[in-house]
């Protein structure tokens, strides 16, 4: 990836998301081990906040900021009764439009909130810091976008722009400025990646924190690289330490491997000890293209022939993008981790990733179990022809049965190709822990 030399030219856009913005703050503090620095940023709602953290400098003080954020610190102890059926209209947008088309006020106070603002937003020092900050509202006559750069904001009323952003009616009031209403900028786009372009950013780079994903139209382009939480960040108003230390953790880890400096999709690899891997991620491959090969029928005029080639469609249905060797490899690893529940947060090597699997799965019972009658466990035999596959009733036992059954015989044990033809997904998961443990 090539980014522009001089910071002016790149543009970070903050999304939306209520607490979900403490992934955004990791995101941040990746940039910032990366030595990427932007000239300009934009946000939405808690992602305008983000931003001006970001310009305060200080992001140590951003993140112990966020660890301590509660409920609290937004709304009054009398208006979280009133909040929860608020809440519940935030999640029917065809109710939020008739709504904002006729507001009426809200019985919510929000006074802490606007209080931590001024505390911790310093107008004055942002306007002379040097960078190019702008924010997006919903002008709430005509439901419209109004971008909002802070050169254009009159002198002291940053604080109500950052208001009217984050203004997620009826979990919000409205904010008026200058006798005009405004809502939360997210009706209109939770992501502005537009604003950054039209303002002049050569590279924009966006993170997506919402529930639904914003925009799919960036994805292929050169100058925006687009970052979307890997994991669910919690709901819209999940304050909490924990929630808080989860969402910047895997911020930091999306944004490590959007720039290569980390490997994996969903988790997260040293890419130093993969280098040192290319050869058992080879060999892992041929062996899965082998297997495929023998699961291929001489019938011509078949209508589907990618059922048959099972393994490639969860690996690739995984990357979500072509991949060399060692993305492949690491596919079926996080297949495994997925299916073990392992913890994305941490930096695996092959070797972590293996001893955390030991420790995840019934390995000893899958043992026993593969002494045993297979086609009972993989509810193989007594079924009728056309008769649907039912589930595993014990996925990591079945997954933990093949493994011991692949290390011992290969390919060559009673069952084993219609196992991987009915559950190629476990039988996968069971083939990389051969090449792993």
């Amino acid at each position: 990836m090539n980014l522009p030399a001089d910071p002016s030219g790149i543009a970070l856009v903050l999304g939306g998301g209520g607490s979900k913005g403490s992934y955004e703050i990791g995101a941040l503090e990746a940039l910032e081990r990366l030595s990427i620095r932007a000239g300009a940023l934009y946000g939405v709602s808690v992602g305008a906040l983000n931003a001006v953290l970001y310009m305060k400098g200080d992001l140590p003080a951003a993140r112990e900021l966020w660890d301590g954020l509660r409920i609290t610190d937004l709304y009054t102890e009398e208006s979280l009764p009133t909040l929860k059926r608020a809440l519940e209209i935030l999640d029917h947008p065809k109710k939020l439009a008739e709504l904002l088309a006729k507001p009426a006020p809200v019985n919510l106070d929000v006074s802490p909130f606007e209080a931590l603002l001024r505390r911790e937003v310093p107008e004055e020092a942002l306007r002379g810091c040097g960078l190019s900050f702008g924010l997006l509202t919903t002008k709430v006559n005509g439901l419209v976008r109004d971008e909002r750069m802070l050169d254009a904001m009159a002198p002291g009323s940053l604080i109500d722009w950052l208001m009217a952003s984050a203004a997620a009616f009826p979990a919000f009031p409205l904010r008026t400025i200058d006798g005009e209403a405004h809502a939360d900028g997210g009706f209109c786009d939770n992501v502005p990646v537009g604003m950054a372009l039209r303002h002049g950013a050569r590279h924009v780079i966006a993170f997506d924190i919402g529930s639904h994903r914003c925009h799919t139209q960036y994805d292929a382009r050169p100058d925006v690289t687009y970052i979307r939480a890997s994991r669910p960040l919690g709901g819209l108003l999940d304050f909490c330490p924990e929630r808080a230390d989860f969402n910047r953790r895997l911020g930091m880890n999306d944004t490590l491997r959007a720039f290569g400096a980390l490997r994996g999709f969903t988790f997260s690899f040293d890419p130093g000890d993969l280098r040192q891997r290319r050869g058992q991620a080879a060999d892992f491959l041929r062996v899965v293209s082998l297997i495929e090969a023998g699961m291929q029928p001489s019938l011509a005029f078949l209508p589907n022939r990618n059922s048959l080639a099972p393994f490639t469609s969860l690996l690739t249905g995984h990357m979500g993008r072509p991949g060399d060797e060692t993305d492949w490899l690491l596919s079926a690893c996080e297949l495994c981790a997925e299916l073990a529940e392992l913890s994305p947060l941490p930096v695996y090597t092959l070797r972590t990733l293996a001893d955390a699997l030991r420790e995840a799965l019934p390995l000893a019972r899958g043992m026993q179990a593969a002494s045993g009658d297979m086609g009972s466990l993989l509810g193989l035999q007594h079924r009728a022809k056309g008769e649907p596959q039912k589930a595993l009733p014990d996925r990591k036992l079945a997954v933990c049965a093949l493994y011991s059954l692949l290390k011992k015989s290969g390919m060559d044990f009673p069952l084993a190709a219609q196992a991987a033809s009915s559950f190629p997904r476990e039988f996968l998961c069971a083939l990389t822990l051969v090449f792993l443990l």
